[in-house]
């Protein structure tokens, strides 16, 4: 799953654990700027709750907590 698969599912949408690890992956390359403004919120909670879980593979944390210190501004 890339980012825009994420933006694409419903709310009630269920998606695989492989699907969550390429999204964090995919996002981790991500910027502010790559996120339309309208979705931030979605992805700023998702993220939390990805992070909270311990579900984001640990070389990628770093960026992982960069974009979501960019979403919280």
């Amino acid at each position: 799953m890339k980012l825009l698969d994420f933006l694409a599912v419903g709310d009630d949408e269920a998606f695989t654990v492989e699907d969550a690890a390429n999204l964090n992956r995919d996002l981790a390359s991500k910027s502010l700027s790559d996120i339309p403004a309208e979705r931030r919120p979605d992805v700023l909670n998702y993220l939390t709750n990805a992070m909270l879980a311990d579900s984001v593979d640990h070389d990628i944390r770093p960026q992982i907590e960069g974009l979501i210190a960019d979403l919280e501004r």
